[in-house]
Order: structure tokens, then sequence, then C-alpha cells
């Protein structure tokens, strides 16, 4: 069996922006199965971080010309094309949908995107999927809004972490203090500089929570800026408290697992995430957190998390300062944290799903 894959969510998975998700499962399902071959169409020369399985190859398919007019060739015509040229059975995507040869099975896998792209590309073929992979509830009940056609294809996987994550003792958190945060304390955020995981009101609360507490807490920011978050970056650098904010643009796993282990707290302010990696993360290291009551952070962080109300700064800094003052509550919160599993779960499953 071949299975061609859209390489491009792939080629963008970073530890802290994406959560690796795409990543994680496609090396697990190979392995998992090591008689299908794997075929990631690419757009471009790409070479990955890691190295891949070796039933796992890249064919190179570059669009016949540049800007938005190349992009719509390559999606309606040479994706279709490469498919049929590699003598793909299936397909699987990740987040995304492109057209389908009619004699070959197609599959959906929806990670940390919670709203599928809207043209005619994804409403002509949505109702072509086998079956669509969400990780919480809040993603299937935006694509059964949307597409209730598509309600009974629709298969739960179980979030995972991957095994990098682990907790810190006393002595290793104070490492981790020492070198990112001057010793200090820190909220850690997650995610990319970008308006869709509420940056700048979260600068805000922070501000807020500085100004009550006259606290020496500092928040580290852990992901790239976007186009879209460039005004975001130039805030940051006339933000009254910038001395007190650390942005690390390009942490990788190992990196950012220590971060997530030294934190005093996660604070996790994405309004749609369809899957809150980083407060799992941040359970398996044992650091609860602080969510905005939005996306799949509710499933994600259950009692495990103080939950702050969305479009509300005030909440949210009220939220992270009643944590930062009280141990009692950071010690009631990590209680319910139960057992985070692997990607192994949810790669099985999806593994069953594809190859059947």
């Amino acid at each position: 069996m071949r299975i061609a894959v859209n390489a491009l969510p792939l080629m963008q998975d970073t530890p802290a922006d994406t959560g690796n998700v795409p990543t994680e499962m496609l090396v697990r399902i190979a392995r998992l199965h090591p008689d299908v071959e794997f075929v990631l169409i690419a757009a471009g020369p790409w070479l990955p971080a890691e190295p891949l399985p070796l039933n796992v190859q890249v064919a190179v398919c570059k669009p016949l010309f540049k800007g938005k007019a190349g992009q719509f060739i390559w999606r309606r015509y040479q994706w279709p094309k490469m498919v049929k040229k590699v003598q793909a059975d299936r397909v699987l995507y990740f987040n995304d949908v492109l057209p389908i040869p009619f004699d070959v099975d197609a599959f959906l896998v929806m990670t940390r995107t919670g709203i599928l792209p809207f043209g005619a590309t994804t409403d002509e073929n949505i109702r072509r999927f086998k079956a669509v992979g969400v990780f919480s509830e809040f993603t299937k009940e935006q694509l059964t809004n949307r597409f209730p056609r598509v309600s009974d294809r629709i298969r739960m996987l179980t979030p995972g972490v991957s095994e990098v994550f682990v907790a810190l003792n006393w002595e290793e958190r104070e490492e981790v203090k020492r070198e990112y945060a001057d010793g200090m304390e820190y909220y850690l955020a997650v995610g990319s500089i970008d308006p869709s995981n509420n940056i700048i009101p979260l600068l805000k609360a922070f501000s807020m929570l500085k100004k009550r507490l006259r606290s020496s807490i500092k928040l580290i920011l852990a992901g790239q800026a976007t186009a879209e978050g460039e005004d975001i970056v130039q805030a940051l650098q006339t933000y009254k408290f910038r001395q007190d904010v650390i942005w690390i643009k390009d942490a990788d796993a190992e990196t950012l697992a220590r971060l997530m282990g030294g934190a005093y707290a996660i604070v996790h302010t994405a309004g749609a995430d369809g899957l809150a990696v980083p407060i799992l993360a941040g359970q398996k290291c044992k650091v609860p957190a602080v969510a905005l009551y939005a996306g799949a952070s509710p499933e994600a962080g259950q009692d495990a998390a103080l939950n702050s109300v969305p479009d509300d700064v005030t909440d949210l800094s009220e939220k992270m300062s009643a944590l930062y003052k009280d141990e009692m509550l950071r010690s009631r919160l990590l209680n319910h944290i139960g057992h985070v599993p692997s990607w192994d779960d949810a790669a099985e499953t999806l593994g069953q799903i594809v190859t059947a």
C-alpha cells in the first residue's frame, strides 16, 4: 500500500507553534506500519529536521508559476496529477483539503487548527473523505456545524504529548529559571506571536498583574512571529514591562520541554485551538495552567487549569495573580493532573483507520 501525504503541514511544523503534531503522527504511523509506503508530496526542496523512517520518502512537485496563480494551479491540478504519478492507493491530509482523485480513498486529520480553509475546493471534496480524525469535541463540533454530512465519519483521536516532556526536580527548575528568567518564577506562553493567540490581551493582563502585585515574576513567550503578528513584535519594543518579557523564537523540543518543566504555570490564550498541546505538555511536566475558556482548552485543562473568561483582560489577570499568590491553589490544580499519554495511542488508532 502507498499513501500520499501533503507535506506542507510537516514542513511548517515547529515544537512551539504547531506542537509538531502532524510530524509526530506521520512518523509514528510509519513506524507502526513498516509494510506501508508513505510519499510526502512537497512543493519545493525540503530537508526534514529529523531523519524520517525508511518507508517514508519525499517527492517534490514544484509549482509551475509563482504567486497566488501558481498556488491555485498547484492545488487544483498539479497535486492530483502527482498523486496519480506516485501511484498512491490513499491520501492523508493534515488540516487542509486538496482535490481527491476519484479512485483514491482519502482521510483527513485536524490537529491544532480547528477550522478548515474556506473555499470551493474544501466544499467540493470534504464529502469524499472516508474518515476525519479530530482530537477534541470542539473541533468535532466545528466540523459538524459546517459540514453536517461528515458527522458520521468523524473519529476521535486521543491527544498526546511527546516523551521529551518530563517533570523537573527542584534543582533542575532552579537551573532553568537562572538560565532563562534571571532566577525568577515565570509564566510560559507557547504559540505563535499572532493575533489569534491573543498575545496583546495577554500582555495587558501581565501588566495589570505586575502593577497589582509588584512582583518579580516574568513572562516567557515561546513561538515564532507570523506576518500578522509583526505589529505585536513592534508593540513589545515599547511595552512598559518589556524587561520582564522574554521572547524565545526558535525553541527546539528539548529547550521547550525544559521551559515547560521550569515554569510556575502555563498561560494559554489561544481563542480557537483545536488541540491545546501546551496545556497537555504542561501537565506532563507537572505544571498547571491558566487558560481561556475557549476552543479545546477546557477539555485539555479540565480541573488542572484555571479558566479565564474570553475577551476579559481583567479576569485573565486576576486568574494569573490568584495562582501566583496562592501556593495551595497551585497544589490543588497539580493534584488534578491525570495521566497524559504519548502520541502512540492516537497514531495506533489513526494507523488502523487509514490502512484498514
